[in-house]
């Protein structure tokens, strides 16, 4: 292992000459370019507080699975304050718009020297890490300076095999956790198998699956005005075709606003939808007589779910395997999705149970949908059995804290 880690250390000493200005022109491009060498650990921080906790999370998703956990925290550890990253720099906005932590920056990825400073200088008690981010020097470097959990983790069936594959790899860096919360029974038997025993793996749930109810901020959408519209949302290539034509069958007498899962597609999008001869324009240049809109401002899919009269969620249709259903759920909306939805089977699984879900086999049945009511699923029933169990759950993790944060 310790030859292992030279060599991956000296792969990245070899790739980041390269990487910093070819990232540089992307993040340019995409407009991402201000904090653009944090992730190098060009980072200033604020004074320290007198103990920190360090959540990471990789995007949006993730940033915001953590407002029920963090309004609990806060509640329980008054005098602790926490602190964000992210890989990405719209999960990084998100996170300071919606979660107002003490302090939020982009993750110096692998730069162990970067980590260190920032345990240092944040005076962090202990690190959080969200989903599955398994980065070797990111977990060795923490876990060395204060307790480490992972939380939500999931292994996916497909990343299952390969993680077997290299599990003489991965199992000492599991072992560098303080405690492992896994999503699901399913994903404590895999982390089980791969660390080569259950000690600190245990069943948290998923934490995404916690917050009901609340305001989005419908101001962005408001060119949309009061005509009905479906929204497609976080659409990947190869399914926007399928989704136009289901629309133009159905005969659904309003607009059709396609939110591309990752915006650099707006353009393609655009030509897809002139090729198919319908007037598209995307949310920011709005008109009036556009059949069709591209979202293309991050973040505002909450306000389209709440407001859509129909909803559809891409990576489904394609071999993606789905995005996240609860998205939608959680505003009382029944959703359709393609065949495709192995990452998210718990929440899948759950809103079939409540008949809050459709799956549609192929543009034909998604027509149906288009042009059918909503169908109606007990979502009461849906948001008991979840509720039931969160605050329990949360309780479990944060008395894990208790330790680190206790003087």
């Amino acid at each position: 292992m310790f030859i292992l880690r030279i060599l991956y250390n000296l792969l990245i000493i070899i790739i980041i000459p390269f990487a910093v200005p070819v990232g540089f022109l992307f993040a340019l491009k995409r407009k991402e370019d201000e904090d653009y060498f944090q992730r190098f650990g060009f980072i200033s921080f604020p004074e320290a507080p007198a103990k920190t906790v360090w959540f990471h999370c990789a995007s949006v998703g993730e940033v915001r699975s953590l407002k029920q956990l963090l309004n609990t925290f806060k509640l329980k550890y008054p005098d602790a304050e926490f602190i964000i990253s992210t890989t990405t720099a719209t999960g990084k906005a998100i996170a300071e718009k919606e979660l107002k932590p003490y302090f939020a920056f982009l993750l110096p990825i692998e730069n162990s020297v970067a980590i260190s400073y920032i345990l240092y200088c944040m005076n962090v008690k202990a690190t959080v890490i969200i989903d599955t981010e398994l980065w070797p020097n990111f977990i060795t470097s923490t876990s060395k300076h204060a307790p480490l959990f992972l939380v939500n983790a999931r292994i996916s069936d497909r990343s299952f095999g390969g993680y077997m594959k290299i599990r003489r790899i991965i199992s000492p860096l599991l072992g560098k956790f303080e405690h492992i919360f896994t999503k699901s029974d399913e994903d404590t038997a895999r982390f089980a198998a791969i660390k080569g025993d259950s000690g600190n793996i245990s069943t948290l749930g998923n934490i995404k699956f916690s917050e009901f109810d609340g305001e989005p901020d419908l101001s962005f959408i408001s060119p949309l005005g009061d005509k009905p519209f479906i929204i497609a949302a976080s659409t990947h290539r190869g399914e926007e075709n399928a989704i136009v034509n289901a629309f133009l069958k159905s005969g659904f007498e309003g607009r059709l606003v396609i939110a591309p899962r990752h915006l650099n597609r707006t353009d393609e999008c655009l030509n897809i939808l002139k090729t198919a001869g319908l007037t598209a324009c995307r949310l920011t240049e709005f008109n009036p007589s556009c059949r069709v809109v591209v979202a293309d401002i991050f973040g505002q899919l909450e306000a389209l779910y709440k407001q859509a009269d129909r909803i559809f969620i891409g990576g489904s249709i394609v071999s993606t395997g789905g995005h996240n259903i609860f998205e939608a759920l959680r505003f009382g909306r029944h959703v359709a999705v393609g065949v495709n939805m192995q990452n998210f089977k718990e929440i899948y699984e759950l809103a079939n149970k409540y008949n809050l879900v459709t799956t549609v086999n192929n543009e034909d049945e998604l027509s149906v949908f288009f042009s059918s009511e909503e169908p109606e699923g007990d979502f009461s029933g849906l948001k008991s059995e979840i509720q039931s169990s969160a605050e329990e759950r949360l309780d479990e993790f944060l008395e894990a804290l208790k330790v680190a944060l206790t003087d």
